[in-house]
Formats: C-alpha cells, sequence, structure tokens
C-alpha cells in the first residue's frame, strides 16, 4: 500500500470546502476524479474517511486524524515548490504569517515594511487569529509562523516560542471624558474597562489589581480584538482603555488621551514569535523572521 500525493490533495480539499463539487473546484479537476481518489484511498487504507449526506461530506474521525498528517504533507510539498522557485531565481513565494493584536500594533508593519523592500514579489498572507487557531495552523503547516502575545500561552511541545518584545502596559481615557479626573482606583469601580486580550488573562488580572487595593471588581470588562474597533471606541466612550505603552503613545499623537499613571503593575505586554518545532522554513520566510527579530531591538528602545 502506497498513499499517492494526488489522495492526500483530494481529502484536504474535500476537508477544506464541505464537498465534492467544491474540492473539484479548487483543485482544478473533475468531480469523479476527486471522488475516485477519496475511494481509493479509503480501499487501500480499509477505513471509511468521509461520512456521506444530503448536507455534503464530513470526515470521520479517522478521517481526521489523517487530515492532519496530509496537511503538513500537501503544505510542505507547496514550502518546497516555491524555495525551488525562489532557488531557480524566480522572486516569487508565498509567506502566511498568523498575527495577535498586540503584533499588528508594534513589530509587524515596520518589519513587513524591510521585508517588503527586499522581495517585492513575494506573496505575503496576514491572519489575526486566536492563541487556539494561531497553533492549529502551526501544526497543519498552514501557517509559515506567528506573532502573538505570550499571555495566551502555549504549551504545545511541536510549536517552538521566541520572546520578541516586552512593553509595560498602559491604561489611558479619554482627557475630554468624565473619567478624565480619576485620582485612584476607586474612582473607576464603576467604568467600563475595555482590552484586546483574546484569552482570560486580562480580567484576571483586573480583578486581582482591584482585590489587592480592597475593593470590588468593575463588572463590565470587554473584549474587543478588533484594532480600528478598539481606536474608535476609546475616542467614542468614557471607558478605561489597556494599551501596550508604545501602542498608547502612537494612538495619542493627537493628545486626546489621558494615561492613568496612578494604576502601577508590573504587567508586561510580551510578544512572541511562533514556529512548528523542525520546519523547514522557505527563504522569504527565514528573511521575514531576521526582518522581525531586527525591528524589535529598534523597538525596545525608548521613543524621543
Amino acid at each position: 500500500m502506497a498513499i499517492k500525493l494526488h489522495q492526500l490533495r483530494a481529502l484536504v480539499a474535500v476537508a477544506d470546502h464541505g464537498s465534492v463539487i467544491g474540492a473539484s473546484r479548487a483543485l482544478f479537476v473533475s468531480q469523479p476524479a476527486v471522488t475516485k481518489a477519496i475511494r481509493e484511498l479509503e480501499s487501500d487504507l480499509g477505513i471509511t474517511l468521509l461520512g456521506r449526506s444530503v448536507n455534503g461530506v464530513t470526515l470521520t474521525p479517522s478521517g481526521e486524524s489523517l487530515l492532519q498528517r496530509a496537511r503538513l504533507i500537501v503544505c510542505g510539498l507547496e514550502r518546497a515548490e516555491q524555495q525551488m522557485a525562489t532557488e531557480r531565481g524566480a522572486l516569487e513565494g508565498k509567506v502566511t504569517v498568523g498575527v495577535s493584536p498586540l503584533a499588528a500594533l508594534t513589530l509587524l508593519p515596520d518589519a513587513y515594511a524591510r521585508f517588503r523592500k527586499h522581495m517585492p514579489q513575494v506573496s505575503v498572507e496576514f491572519l489575526e487569529q486566536s492563541a487556539t487557531r494561531l497553533v492549529d495552523g502551526l501544526r497543519q503547516g498552514s501557517l509559515d509562523f506567528a506573532l502573538a502575545a505570550s499571555y495566551e500561552g502555549v504549551t504545545d511541545p511541536s510549536i517552538e516560542t521566541t520572546e520578541v518584545l516586552t512593553i509595560p502596559m498602559a491604561f489611558a481615557v479619554r482627557k475630554s471624558g468624565k473619567l478624565a479626573g480619576a485620582t485612584s482606583l476607586a474612582d473607576l469601580c464603576d467604568a467600563e474597562w475595555i482590552h484586546s486580550d483574546t484569552t482570560n488573562a486580562y480580567p484576571q488580572f483586573v480583578a486581582t489589581l482591584f482585590s489587592e487595593a480592597g475593593l470590588p471588581a468593575p463588572r463590565r470588562i470587554t473584549r474587543c480584538t478588533s484594532q480600528s474597533l478598539l481606536y474608535s471606541l476609546a475616542i467614542s466612550l468614557d471607558a478605561v482603555m489597556a494599551w501596550a505603552s508604545h501602542t498608547l503613545e502612537l494612538a495619542n499623537a493627537n493628545g486626546q488621551f489621558r494615561q492613568l499613571e496612578f494604576i502601577e503593575t508590573s504587567q508586561r505586554a510580551k510578544l512572541q514569535l511562533m514556529r512548528r518545532d523542525g520546519a523547514i522554513l522557505t527563504r522569504p520566510t527565514d528573511y521575514f523572521i531576521r526582518c522581525i527579530v531586527n525591528t524589535s531591538e529598534i523597538f525596545s528602545q525608548p521613543l524621543i
């Protein structure tokens, strides 16, 4: 028995598109060709991989198990093809980067500008996702690497993580709002606290902050992972906004926010580079990562 590449491509396409029709369109082959590839694979393995119904197809538990390996093989081959194209002198290829909100507002824009200057023809895709989806994407090979806040803790041994940036947290309110006169945590018990943490770490941090001051924790703690909406809320609402200090300085260019200096905390925003352990990086991916590391050295310096 030998599993064939076109069979694995068919399995991945059916899983991604939910139907044989969708898979055939994505692979630019006929529907009978996709069906034949799946049936031959099931026959060779002696295992049913797909459950078929009027609503389309779903993977059986065995199909889900094989899909994880199939994705790695298919994505790995695509990366190898891109690398060989680069080696032949064709300035092409693709880098897919997973990001969290902190990455989007700190290192990534400048690092990307550096990367794009030297590799203008490489296709790049940025996907802002939760920590769980970032790890899944790295495992499956659909992401080349990811930049995520380290409070989105990763314990998967197959994922290699390297801290690249640490920034103090800062808290601010609208300078024109009713909270601008706050002088202590007691003045903020009834305020809304808005943050971009995709886990439960921030609400727990706020609860601890108030508990240590002998105060009841705020009941309105709102998560907002859209950076454009976060900024819009900051200028529209009387709320306590949590920012990485560097991000607050950029957002406060027009002086519309007041930083709440009396909130003393050792809380830090930490950005980490995430890669699948043992992954073979293409030349563009390796260069992009070096751009990020170089940019982190500049961001670590205080703004003037």
